[in-house]
């Protein structure tokens, strides 16, 4: 295929985001390993309910940032803990100091080598992803982000960017997803999908299936 652009989820494909936050939770809350992994997935379950809730509610678009701040006091809750302003603001930010899962840095550079633009589409809020990009010390050509579309995942208007954009065809981009979620929304927006699928996870429908699927990053280069 004679794809221009290459789109990559972040939080999910390209991150370990609960190796990179639990260690934090684990340290401001003194919990054992197993405490601190359960607290991040009611954290991140909350949140993505939150974005979906916001996608459907009606009442004007909230901020990444902003909806992470309110699911981390919804966990910390749940949990029975307290935090101050200041901690609850640093661990928010951790979502900029995420740690790449092992082998993507250097996917993203052979990709880069063989002549394709890349870019990262990601629910995340646009100076959030630059700041983790920046971190990182992984560059791309293009961030598309939910506040640039105003709606999150999986609503097609966030996967309408690269085309909207730079006026490309649907099968000049090919997205990366790292999530059934985001598979199913990019799928069902047209675009062409590869999952990266390191959980071994599936489509809630059958009719939602990516064009390419495995279980690690690095068999991208095998299509490109």
């Amino acid at each position: 295929m004679n794809y221009k652009l290459i789109t990559f989820d972040v939080y999910s494909a390209l991150m370990d985001i609960e190796g990179s936050i639990t260690p934090e939770l684990r340290s401001r809350l003194n919990l054992d390993e197993a405490s601190s992994h359960s607290l991040f997935r009611v954290w991140r379950t909350a949140q993505w309910n939150y974005l979906l809730l916001n996608n459907s509610m009606g009442n004007g678009f909230l901020s990444y940032k902003y909806i992470t701040k309110c699911t981390l006091e919804y966990a910390l809750q749940k949990l029975g803990a307290v935090l101050g302003e200041s901690e609850k603001e640093e661990l928010v930010s951790c979502w900029i100091r995420l740690k790449p899962w092992p082998g993507a840095k250097d996917v993203l550079s052979e990709v880069r080598n063989r002549g394709y633009q890349i870019a990262i589409l990601s629910n995340g809020d646009e100076d959030m992803l630059r700041e983790m990009a920046e971190y990182c010390d992984i560059s791309f050509d293009y961030i598309f982000s939910a506040d640039q579309a105003g709606a999150y995942k999986p609503s097609p208007l966030i996967y309408e960017l690269p085309f909207k954009r730079l006026g490309l065809k649907r099968e000049e981009v090919l997205h990366v997803a790292g999530s059934s979620f985001d598979t199913m929304g990019a799928v069902a927006a047209g675009m062409v999908v590869a999952w990266s699928n390191r959980f071994q996870d599936y489509t809630l429908d059958s009719r939602c299936q990516p064009a390419y699927c495995w279980n690690s990053l690095e068999e991208l280069l095998t299509i490109l």
